[in-house]
Protein backbone atom coordinates (compact mmCIF):
# COMPACT_ATOMS: atom_id res chain seq x y z
CA UNK A 1 0.00 0.00 0.00
CA UNK A 2 1.35 3.42 -0.97
CA UNK A 3 1.19 5.87 1.95
CA UNK A 4 0.23 8.59 -0.54
CA UNK A 5 -3.07 6.80 -1.10
CA UNK A 6 -3.94 6.89 2.63
CA UNK A 7 -5.99 9.74 4.08
CA UNK A 8 -4.02 10.61 7.22
CA UNK A 9 -7.11 12.26 8.68
CA UNK A 10 -8.29 8.72 9.33
CA UNK A 11 -5.58 8.41 12.00
CA UNK A 12 -7.05 11.44 13.76
CA UNK A 13 -10.44 9.76 13.67
CA UNK A 14 -8.96 6.48 14.92
CA UNK A 15 -7.32 8.18 17.89
CA UNK A 16 -10.63 9.82 18.86
CA UNK A 17 -12.56 6.57 18.46
CA UNK A 18 -10.11 4.61 20.60
CA UNK A 19 -10.11 7.32 23.27
CA UNK A 20 -13.90 7.71 23.43
CA UNK A 21 -15.02 4.19 22.41
CA UNK A 22 -18.19 5.84 21.19
CA UNK A 23 -18.91 7.14 17.68
CA UNK A 24 -21.08 10.05 18.84
CA UNK A 25 -18.56 11.29 21.42
CA UNK A 26 -15.66 10.85 19.00
CA UNK A 27 -17.56 12.89 16.38
CA UNK A 28 -18.25 15.64 18.93
CA UNK A 29 -14.58 15.65 19.97
CA UNK A 30 -13.49 16.35 16.37
CA UNK A 31 -16.40 18.63 15.48
CA UNK A 32 -17.83 16.19 12.95
CA UNK A 33 -21.27 14.73 12.37
CA UNK A 34 -22.03 11.24 13.60
CA UNK A 35 -22.52 10.01 10.04
CA UNK A 36 -19.08 11.34 9.04
CA UNK A 37 -17.45 9.57 11.96
CA UNK A 38 -19.30 6.34 11.14
CA UNK A 39 -18.03 6.61 7.58
CA UNK A 40 -14.48 7.12 8.85
CA UNK A 41 -14.78 4.04 11.04
CA UNK A 42 -15.89 2.06 7.99
CA UNK A 43 -12.88 3.23 5.99
CA UNK A 44 -10.56 2.42 8.89
CA UNK A 45 -11.94 -1.11 9.05
CA UNK A 46 -11.15 -1.57 5.37
CA UNK A 47 -7.71 0.03 5.71
CA UNK A 48 -6.63 -2.24 8.57
CA UNK A 49 -8.74 -5.26 7.58
CA UNK A 50 -10.08 -5.44 11.12
CA UNK A 51 -13.37 -4.41 12.83
CA UNK A 52 -11.31 -2.31 15.32
CA UNK A 53 -14.31 -1.58 17.60
CA UNK A 54 -16.96 -4.14 18.49
CA UNK A 55 -20.39 -3.33 19.87
CA UNK A 56 -21.09 -4.93 23.26
CA UNK A 57 -23.66 -4.47 26.00
CA UNK A 58 -21.16 -2.24 27.83
CA UNK A 59 -20.27 -0.09 24.82
CA UNK A 60 -17.71 -0.42 22.07
CA UNK A 61 -14.77 -2.72 22.79
CA UNK A 62 -11.46 -2.33 20.90
CA UNK A 63 -10.08 -5.40 19.20
CA UNK A 64 -6.55 -6.64 19.80
CA UNK A 65 -5.49 -4.92 16.59
CA UNK A 66 -7.00 -1.61 17.72
CA UNK A 67 -5.23 -1.82 21.09
CA UNK A 68 -1.92 -2.42 19.31
CA UNK A 69 -2.50 0.63 17.12
CA UNK A 70 -3.38 3.05 19.95
CA UNK A 71 0.15 3.95 21.12
CA UNK A 72 1.88 4.24 17.71
CA UNK A 73 -1.01 6.25 16.24
CA UNK A 74 -0.87 8.71 19.14
CA UNK A 75 2.91 8.96 18.80
CA UNK A 76 2.64 9.66 15.07
CA UNK A 77 0.02 12.37 15.59
CA UNK A 78 2.05 13.94 18.41
CA UNK A 79 5.09 14.04 16.13
CA UNK A 80 3.11 15.60 13.30
CA UNK A 81 1.79 18.18 15.74
CA UNK A 82 5.31 19.02 16.88
CA UNK A 83 6.47 19.40 13.26
CA UNK A 84 3.58 21.74 12.49
CA UNK A 85 4.16 23.79 15.65
CA UNK A 86 7.96 23.95 15.43
CA UNK A 87 8.01 27.39 13.88
CA UNK A 88 5.41 28.74 16.30
CA UNK A 89 6.19 30.18 19.71
CA UNK A 90 3.78 28.99 22.37
CA UNK A 91 1.37 31.76 23.31
CA UNK A 92 -0.40 30.76 26.55
CA UNK A 93 -2.94 33.57 26.19
CA UNK A 94 -4.23 32.09 22.92
CA UNK A 95 -3.51 28.39 23.46
CA UNK A 96 -6.18 25.71 23.87
CA UNK A 97 -3.88 22.89 24.97
CA UNK A 98 -5.04 20.19 27.40
CA UNK A 99 -2.33 19.11 29.86
CA UNK A 100 -2.66 15.77 31.65
CA UNK A 101 -0.87 15.56 34.99
CA UNK A 102 -0.62 12.77 37.53
CA UNK A 103 0.37 13.21 41.18
CA UNK A 104 -0.43 12.10 44.72
CA UNK A 105 -3.06 14.01 46.67
CA UNK A 106 -0.32 15.73 48.70
CA UNK A 107 1.38 17.04 45.53
CA UNK A 108 -1.99 18.12 44.14
CA UNK A 109 -2.57 19.98 47.40
CA UNK A 110 0.87 21.64 47.35
CA UNK A 111 1.02 22.64 43.68
CA UNK A 112 -2.31 22.62 41.84
CA UNK A 113 -4.08 25.58 43.50
CA UNK A 114 -1.36 28.02 42.44
CA UNK A 115 -1.05 26.36 39.02
CA UNK A 116 -4.80 26.69 38.43
CA UNK A 117 -4.67 30.35 39.51
CA UNK A 118 -1.91 31.00 36.99
CA UNK A 119 -3.67 29.19 34.15
CA UNK A 120 -6.88 31.12 34.77
CA UNK A 121 -4.99 34.42 34.65
CA UNK A 122 -2.44 33.74 31.88
CA UNK A 123 -3.71 30.76 29.87
CA UNK A 124 -7.52 30.83 30.08
CA UNK A 125 -8.00 28.54 27.08
CA UNK A 126 -5.82 25.74 28.45
CA UNK A 127 -7.31 22.81 30.31
CA UNK A 128 -5.84 20.64 33.04
CA UNK A 129 -6.71 16.96 33.49
CA UNK A 130 -5.45 15.50 36.77
CA UNK A 131 -5.22 11.73 37.18
CA UNK A 132 -4.44 9.66 40.29
CA UNK A 133 -0.90 8.38 40.27
CA UNK A 134 -0.04 4.75 39.58
CA UNK A 135 3.59 4.02 40.41
CA UNK A 136 3.42 0.57 38.80
CA UNK A 137 2.27 1.78 35.37
CA UNK A 138 3.59 5.35 35.27
CA UNK A 139 6.31 4.61 32.73
CA UNK A 140 3.79 3.07 30.35
CA UNK A 141 1.34 5.96 30.84
CA UNK A 142 4.00 8.51 29.95
CA UNK A 143 5.12 6.48 26.94
CA UNK A 144 1.57 6.00 25.62
CA UNK A 145 0.69 9.65 26.13
CA UNK A 146 -2.02 8.92 28.70
CA UNK A 147 -0.08 11.28 30.99
CA UNK A 148 1.99 14.27 29.89
CA UNK A 149 3.66 15.09 33.17
CA UNK A 150 4.08 13.35 36.52
CA UNK A 151 4.96 15.16 39.73
CA UNK A 152 6.42 12.90 42.40
CA UNK A 153 9.49 12.06 44.46
CA UNK A 154 12.64 11.55 42.39
CA UNK A 155 13.15 8.05 43.82
CA UNK A 156 9.94 6.90 42.14
CA UNK A 157 10.67 8.27 38.66
CA UNK A 158 10.50 5.60 35.92
CA UNK A 159 13.71 4.59 34.22
CA UNK A 160 14.56 6.53 31.04
CA UNK A 161 12.18 9.36 31.97
CA UNK A 162 13.38 12.94 32.09
CA UNK A 163 13.48 14.39 35.60
CA UNK A 164 13.72 17.98 36.86
CA UNK A 165 13.60 18.76 40.59
CA UNK A 166 10.96 21.27 41.69
CA UNK A 167 11.49 21.62 45.44
CA UNK A 168 12.68 19.76 48.52
CA UNK A 169 10.13 18.75 51.15
CA UNK A 170 11.10 17.80 54.66
CA UNK A 171 8.98 15.81 57.07
CA UNK A 172 7.65 16.73 60.49
CA UNK A 173 5.72 14.91 63.18
CA UNK A 174 2.10 15.87 63.89
CA UNK A 175 -0.40 15.09 66.64
CA UNK A 176 -3.60 16.79 67.77
CA UNK A 177 -3.03 20.03 69.68
CA UNK A 178 -4.38 18.72 72.99
CA UNK A 179 -2.61 15.38 72.80
CA UNK A 180 -2.26 14.13 76.41
CA UNK A 181 1.24 12.65 75.96
CA UNK A 182 3.00 15.18 73.73
CA UNK A 183 4.07 18.74 74.55
CA UNK A 184 6.10 21.18 72.43
CA UNK A 185 8.74 18.61 71.53
CA UNK A 186 8.84 14.85 71.26
CA UNK A 187 11.73 12.66 72.35
CA UNK A 188 12.80 9.53 70.52
CA UNK A 189 11.36 7.39 73.33
CA UNK A 190 8.03 9.23 73.13
CA UNK A 191 7.96 8.97 69.33
CA UNK A 192 8.49 5.20 69.46
CA UNK A 193 5.96 4.72 72.27
CA UNK A 194 3.11 6.41 70.38
CA UNK A 195 0.91 4.62 67.84
CA UNK A 196 1.19 5.92 64.28
CA UNK A 197 -0.68 6.48 61.03
CA UNK A 198 1.39 5.65 57.94
CA UNK A 199 0.71 7.12 54.49
CA UNK A 200 1.30 4.55 51.77
CA UNK A 201 0.31 5.94 48.32
CA UNK A 202 0.96 2.55 46.74
CA UNK A 203 -1.37 0.99 49.31
CA UNK A 204 -1.21 -1.28 52.32
CA UNK A 205 2.35 -0.82 53.59
CA UNK A 206 3.05 -0.82 57.35
CA UNK A 207 6.80 -0.18 56.98
CA UNK A 208 8.22 2.93 55.37
CA UNK A 209 11.10 5.40 55.21
CA UNK A 210 10.53 6.43 58.84
CA UNK A 211 10.87 2.82 59.98
CA UNK A 212 14.15 2.42 58.08
CA UNK A 213 15.52 5.52 59.81
CA UNK A 214 14.44 4.18 63.21
CA UNK A 215 15.92 0.76 62.46
CA UNK A 216 19.28 2.41 61.80
CA UNK A 217 19.11 3.66 65.40
CA UNK A 218 18.05 0.27 66.73
CA UNK A 219 14.51 1.49 67.36
CA UNK A 220 11.01 0.83 66.02
CA UNK A 221 7.46 2.19 66.21
CA UNK A 222 3.94 0.76 66.14
CA UNK A 223 1.93 1.56 63.01
CA UNK A 224 -1.75 1.16 63.84
CA UNK A 225 -3.23 2.47 60.58
CA UNK A 226 -2.07 2.55 56.94
CA UNK A 227 -3.91 4.86 54.53
CA UNK A 228 -3.33 5.67 50.83
CA UNK A 229 -4.06 9.42 50.98
CA UNK A 230 -2.19 12.22 52.76
CA UNK A 231 -5.26 14.42 53.13
CA UNK A 232 -7.03 11.81 55.28
CA UNK A 233 -4.42 12.07 57.99
CA UNK A 234 -5.11 15.49 59.58
CA UNK A 235 -8.74 14.59 60.22
CA UNK A 236 -7.78 11.22 61.68
CA UNK A 237 -5.19 12.82 63.97
CA UNK A 238 -7.59 15.51 65.16
CA UNK A 239 -9.93 12.77 66.47
CA UNK A 240 -7.38 10.40 68.00
CA UNK A 241 -4.15 10.05 69.98
CA UNK A 242 -2.29 8.76 66.91
CA UNK A 243 0.81 10.40 65.47
CA UNK A 244 1.97 10.75 61.86
CA UNK A 245 4.99 11.87 59.86
CA UNK A 246 3.83 14.11 57.01
CA UNK A 247 5.26 16.75 54.62
CA UNK A 248 5.81 20.11 56.29
CA UNK A 249 3.74 22.04 53.73
CA UNK A 250 0.70 19.94 54.53
CA UNK A 251 1.24 20.19 58.29
CA UNK A 252 1.34 23.99 58.23
CA UNK A 253 -2.14 24.26 56.73
CA UNK A 254 -3.56 22.41 59.75
CA UNK A 255 -1.41 24.18 62.36
CA UNK A 256 -4.48 25.44 64.26
CA UNK A 257 -5.72 21.88 64.83
CA UNK A 258 -2.44 19.97 64.93
CA UNK A 259 0.80 20.31 66.87
CA UNK A 260 3.82 20.36 64.55
CA UNK A 261 6.94 18.67 65.93
CA UNK A 262 10.51 18.34 64.82
CA UNK A 263 11.45 14.68 64.42
CA UNK A 264 13.92 13.40 67.05
CA UNK A 265 15.97 11.65 64.34
CA UNK A 266 17.15 12.42 60.84
CA UNK A 267 14.87 11.68 57.90
CA UNK A 268 15.93 12.24 54.31
CA UNK A 269 13.96 15.09 52.68
CA UNK A 270 11.71 14.26 49.76
CA UNK A 271 12.76 15.82 46.46
CA UNK A 272 9.62 16.54 44.46
CA UNK A 273 10.27 16.59 40.71
CA UNK A 274 8.46 16.86 37.41
CA UNK A 275 8.89 13.77 35.24
CA UNK A 276 8.12 13.45 31.54
CA UNK A 277 8.72 11.32 28.47
CA UNK A 278 11.02 12.19 25.59
CA UNK A 279 8.03 12.56 23.28
CA UNK A 280 7.02 15.87 24.93
CA UNK A 281 10.53 17.09 25.69
CA UNK A 282 10.68 19.71 22.92
CA UNK A 283 6.98 20.47 22.60
CA UNK A 284 6.65 24.26 23.14
CA UNK A 285 3.49 23.94 25.23
CA UNK A 286 5.00 21.36 27.55
CA UNK A 287 8.29 23.22 27.81
CA UNK A 288 6.26 26.24 28.94
CA UNK A 289 4.29 24.22 31.49
CA UNK A 290 7.39 22.63 32.99
CA UNK A 291 9.16 25.98 33.35
CA UNK A 292 6.01 27.49 34.83
CA UNK A 293 5.99 24.84 37.56
CA UNK A 294 9.66 25.51 38.31
CA UNK A 295 8.94 29.23 38.60
CA UNK A 296 5.85 28.73 40.78
CA UNK A 297 7.74 26.53 43.25
CA UNK A 298 10.93 28.61 43.28
CA UNK A 299 9.95 30.48 46.44
CA UNK A 300 10.14 27.79 49.08
CA UNK A 301 8.54 28.23 52.48
CA UNK A 302 10.68 29.25 55.45
CA UNK A 303 11.58 26.06 57.37
CA UNK A 304 10.63 25.44 60.96
CA UNK A 305 13.42 25.71 63.55
CA UNK A 306 15.30 22.44 63.74
CA UNK A 307 16.19 20.50 66.86
CA UNK A 308 19.60 18.78 67.17
CA UNK A 309 19.75 15.59 65.12
CA UNK A 310 21.57 12.35 65.98
CA UNK A 311 24.55 11.30 63.84
CA UNK A 312 23.53 10.07 60.41
CA UNK A 313 24.00 6.42 59.58
CA UNK A 314 24.20 4.89 56.17
CA UNK A 315 21.14 2.91 55.16
CA UNK A 316 19.52 1.52 52.05
CA UNK A 317 15.78 1.94 51.57
CA UNK A 318 13.74 -0.29 49.33
CA UNK A 319 11.72 1.35 46.55
CA UNK A 320 8.37 0.77 48.21
CA UNK A 321 9.52 2.44 51.42
CA UNK A 322 10.28 5.68 49.57
CA UNK A 323 6.63 5.95 48.60
CA UNK A 324 5.49 6.06 52.23
CA UNK A 325 6.22 7.78 55.54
Amino acid sequence: MDIRDVDLNLLVALEALLAERNVTRAAHRLGLSQSSMSASLGRLRVLFNDPLLLRTARGMLPTTKASELAAPVKQILDEIGRIVRQAEAFDPARATTTFTITASDYVEFAILPRLVDHLEARAPGCRLAVRPISFATLGEQLERGDVDLAILGTSNAPENARVRPLYPERFVGVVRRDHPRVSRQVTLDEFCALEHVLISPSGGAFVAQTDAALAALGRSRTVRLSVPHFLLVPEILARSDLMAVIPERLARVYAQRLRILELPFELEPLIIAEVWHERTHRDPAHVWLRQLLVDLMAKDAVPLPRVPQPPRRSRKLDRRATQAV
